[in-house]
C-alpha cells in the first residue's frame, strides 16, 4: 500500500521546528512532500488537521485535532514522557530514533568501567585535594564478568567492546533473540538474580517499560557481589535510589556510576554526591557528534519505507510502554 495522495502530494508537519539545513535534507530526499513548519503550537493545531505525517513532539490536543495523521516520528528514544493514552489507543504509528546514541553511550559505559578498574574515581578526588597517594586496588577486566540488563541496541554496543578487554559478558532480556558472539548467553528476566550474583559490573541498558520500575532495589543489591559495581545509563526509575544509597553506605556493593536518576536533577544535598565510590554524570551519556544528522537519517529511512507501505525500522510498541 502506498500513502501518496492521487495528486502525488503528502503533508509533513514538523514541530517543534528543526534547522533549515535539516529541513532541506528532508525536502531534497522527498521533493514531492509538502513540508509545514509551524512556529507555535497554535499554528501547529491549524496545520495538523490534514497532515499525513508528523516529525517531532505530538500532544493530546494535536492528536485530537489531526484527521489524516498516520505516522508520528519522535525525535527521541525514551517514550515514558512522550506517550499518552489517546496516542496508545489510536491507529497512528509511532517511531523513535533508537540507535542514534548507541556508540556514544556505550563509550560512556566503558569510561565508567575503566575508571573503576584503574581507580581513577579515587585519583581524581585526590587530585582535587592535591594529595599524592598512589595506593589503591586495580581490577583485571579479563578476570571479570559483565552482566547487561537489556540487550537492545545500546546493550549490544556495550557488549561488543568487551572482547578487546577479555571480559566475559552475560545478559538478561525479556525478548530473547539472536545472541551475539560476544555474549555468553541471554537469559530471561526470571534469572536476573543469578546474573547479578556472578557479575563484577552490572550495566543497566533497559528502557522505562512495564516491569522495569525499581527493578533494582534492596533484594537485588543483596544478590550482588560486595566487590561489584552498578552502572545505570538506562532509565533512572529502574534503580531505587534510596536502596542504592544504603547499599553503598554499608558496603553491599563496591560502587556505582549513574547518568540517570529517579529524581533529576539529583538534589545538591543528596548523599551520593559526597561518596568516594560513585561517578555521577548529569544525563549526558548520549552527547556526541552526528546525533542530529542521525535523527534525520532515521526519519528519511523510515519515510522511504512508509511511502512503500513497508514496516518502519524503529516502530515503537505503544502498548508495551504504557
Amino acid at each position: 500500500m502506498h500513502y501518496l495522495y492521487p495528486d502525488g502530494t503528502m503533508k509533513l508537519l514538523i514541530f517543534p521546528q528543526i534547522s533549515d539545513s535539516d529541513t532541506a535534507r528532508i525536502q531534497a530526499a522527498f521533493p514531492q512532500i509538502d513540508i509545514i513548519r509551524p512556529r507555535s503550537e497554535g499554528e501547529a493545531l491549524a496545520y495538523v488537521v490534514d497532515a499525513d505525517v508528523m516529525y517531532g513532539s505530538i500532544t493530546p490536543d494535536l492528536l485530537m485535532t489531526a484527521q489524516n495523521l498516520k505516522w508520528v516520528q519522535a525525535n527521541c528514544i525514551g517514550m515514558e514522557n512522550y506517550i499518552f493514552p489517546d496516542l496508545v489507543e489510536s491507529d497512528v504509528v509511532l517511531t523513535n530514533v533508537r540507535g542514534v546514541f548507541s556508540d556514544h553511550i556505550a563509550n560512556q559505559v566503558w569510561a565508567y568501567i575503566l575508571s573503576f578498574a584503574r581507580g581513577l574515581h579515587t585519583f581524581m578526588r585526590r587530585q582535587a585535594e592535591r594529595t599524592w597517594d598512589p595506593s589503591g586496588e586495580t581490577i583485571t577486566l579479563a578476570d571479570s564478568t559483565m552482566g547487561i540488563i537489556g540487550l537492545g541496541g545500546i546493550g549490544r554496543e556495550v557488549a561488543a567492546r568487551a572482547p578487546a578487554f577479555g571480559m566475559r559478558v552475560v545478559a538478561t532480556d525479556p525478548q530473547i533473540t539472536n545472541c551475539p558472539d560476544c555474549v555468553d548467553g541471554i537469559r530471561p528476566p526470571e534469572e536476573l538474580d543469578d546474573m547479578l550474583a556472578e557479575s563484577d559490573f552490572v550495566v543497566i541498558c533497559a528502557p522505562h517499560a512495564s516491569g522495569t520500575e525499581r527493578l533494582i532495589s534492596t533484594t537485588q543489591f543483596d544478590k550482588m557481589k560486595t566487590t561489584a559495581y552498578l552502572i545505570n545509563i538506562g532509565r533512572g526509575v529502574i534503580v531505587d535510589l534510596d536502596a542504592l544509597t544504603r547499599a553503598l553506605e554499608v558496603g553491599k556493593i563496591a560502587g556505582a556510576a549513574l547518568d540517570v536518576y529517579e529524581t533529576e536533577p539529583l538534589p545538591s544535598d543528596h548523599p551520593l554526591w559526597a561518596m568516594g565510590n560513585t561517578i555521577l554524570t548529569p544525563h549526558m551519556a548520549g552527547q556526541g557528534p552526528y546525533v542530529q544528522d542521525r535523527r534525520i537519517d532515521v526519519f528519511v529511512a523510515n519515510m522511504k519505507r512508509f511511502l512503500k507501505g513497508e514496516p518502519m525500522v524503529t516502530e515503537v510498541d505503544k502498548r508495551q510502554l504504557f
